[in-house]
């Protein structure tokens, strides 16, 4: 399963710290980038044209596994598994190991730069990546060919280990150089940290490696009878179903514009936290920012501006937060964001820094000749002194961001110095978090956390027992019409 830089093209469109420079029919990426890209260019066509030239009189080539081989990674590398981060993983790693372990190295090297062929005629993609992907693919499948000739040559392995050992080393070497390579396109094109791209990941490791021990049995079936092969190509069907499972748990929890948990997830997580705080008598604070003026961004500059300032805002609240905050979009153009282990003092502090963070900020999109900035408005809210639960707490630090507007924008207010009742014609935000909660929450504690909904307790006692009787009879008549 190859990762590819396509997954951080998002970030391109938003001004950074990076120096941008003009590259090929105006892509803009840091000179680091274009050095970076430069050198794995060079090593990979160093690497290719010494093997190519020193085997041009070699015996005769495996043509017929090579056009299989071929065929089948240039299909698979169309069949593209895609997270809400932008984030593309494909299964043609199982073929680029297997052409590693069945051609030899001048093959393994038209490999890499055939498999991307039907991708590029099919999707519109900036050329420096498609440089990046056929390089990153051509140099993972010649260090793979050179481990597993290394192994299989020495002495050391026996007969009926030499093809699971070279395999083994195939598989660790083209993943890990593979990753290696992206990791190093992230950093220096894209301005990403290591932690922040996601590459090195156990649990995508893993998958990796599970896909390419499928090209290892591929190999295999071909050595032993060439009809087993789509036996041994089976698993890649159930691998790309199973990959769609977290891409969906994604979808459910983050919010595509912005990248941050979506507020169904953002309130599971806040009760949760809450509840750890309660049982072990520690604060915890909660900001709500809201974009200043956004309407008149996006009439101004236009949807797609309004919705690059929501992505912009939501980067500056990665780069500043700790690890372990959570932040989400609310909704529209308001965002949420919790701290665990924080008191009101420091959650002010914090909600201060951030403001001036994003009002520090220069967008610019596109063709767009004038540069904007925007502000926000903040209101903090800290558990348990401004609120026992959830909602409650959501509907403090809301209050206090309303303030925090009608006090000139731009601002951070919090819930302690706002103890006024809220504005007339001010809807309340009780009802905007689900009332799910966490197991082995206490009794009495889900009772008084229900209890806050507005729409339940505002129901009168008759009103439900109508509905009660009024359910009763249809299910009793479905029942006769059975």
């Amino acid at each position: 399963m190859q990762d590819t830089v396509e997954h951080v093209a998002s970030s391109n469109g938003r001004s950074g710290k990076h120096a941008i420079t003009a590259g090929p029919r105006g892509e803009r990426m840091p000179t680091a980038g274009w050095v970076y890209l430069a050198g794995v260019v060079v090593v990979t066509a160093s690497a290719g044209l010494s093997l190519v030239v020193s085997r041009l009189a070699a015996h005769p080539r495996p043509w017929a596994a090579f056009v299989v081989l071929a065929a089948c990674a240039a299909v698979t590398q169309l069949v593209a598994v895609r997270t809400s981060r932008d984030r593309s993983y494909h299964i043609s790693t199982a073929f680029l190991v297997a052409g590693a372990l069945l051609l030899s190295p001048e093959l393994v090297v038209l490999l890499g730069a055939l498999q991307h062929l039907p991708e590029w005629t099919t999707r519109r993609r900036v050329r420096s990546r498609r440089v990046f992907d056929v390089c990153n693919s051509t140099l993972s499948g010649l260090a793979a060919w050179g481990a597993a000739h290394v192994v299989s040559d020495t002495g050391w392995a026996g007969g009926g280990a030499r093809l699971p050992l070279a395999g083994l080393t195939a598989c660790v070497v083209l993943v890990g150089l593979n990753r290696a390579l992206t990791a190093g396109m992230l950093a220096f094109a894209h301005g990403r940290r290591l932690l922040e791209t996601g590459v090195f990941a156990p649990t995508m490791l893993l998958t990796e490696l599970v896909v390419a021990a499928v090209g290892v049995g591929a190999a295999a079936s071909w050595q032993v009878n060439r009809a087993l092969i789509p036996f041994a190509l089976a698993p890649l069907l159930l691998i790309t179903r199973a990959l769609h499972v977290p891409q969906l748990e994604e979808q459910a929890r983050v919010d595509p514009k912005t990248g941050l948990l979506n507020s169904r997830h953002f309130a599971s997580v806040l009760n949760e936290e809450l509840a750890r705080a309660e049982r072990f008598e520690r604060p915890a604070s909660l900001l709500m920012a809201d974009l200043d003026l956004l309407r008149e961004v996006n009439n101004r500059h236009g949807h797609l501006a309004g919705d690059g300032v929501l992505a912009g805002v939501a980067d500056v609240f990665r780069a500043k937060l700790r690890h372990y905050d959570v932040s989400a979009r609310f909704g529209g153009e308001e965002f949420a964001i919790l701290l665990p282990e924080t008191d009101s003092e420091q959650a002010l502090r914090v909600a201060e820094r951030l403001r001036q963070c994003v009002s520090q900020r220069v967008f610019e999109f596109g063709d767009e000749t004038c540069p904007f900035q925007v502000t926000i408005s903040m209101g903090v809210a800290t558990f348990p002194a401004d609120g026992a639960d959830a909602n409650e707490l959501v509907h403090r630090a809301d209050l206090a961001a309303y303030r925090a507007k009608l006090q000139g924008r731009n601002r951070v207010q919090g819930a302690a110095a706002s103890g006024e009742p809220a504005p007339a014609g001010r809807t309340p935000r009780l009802v905007a978090l689900p009332l799910e909660e966490p197991a082995g929450r206490p009794p009495e504690r889900r009772r008084r956390h229900v209890a806050v909904a507005h729409d339940r307790r505002s129901t009168p006692g008759p009103a439900r027992r109508s509905r009660f009787l009024s359910t009763l009879g249809s299910y009793c008549r479905m029942f006769m019409l059975l």
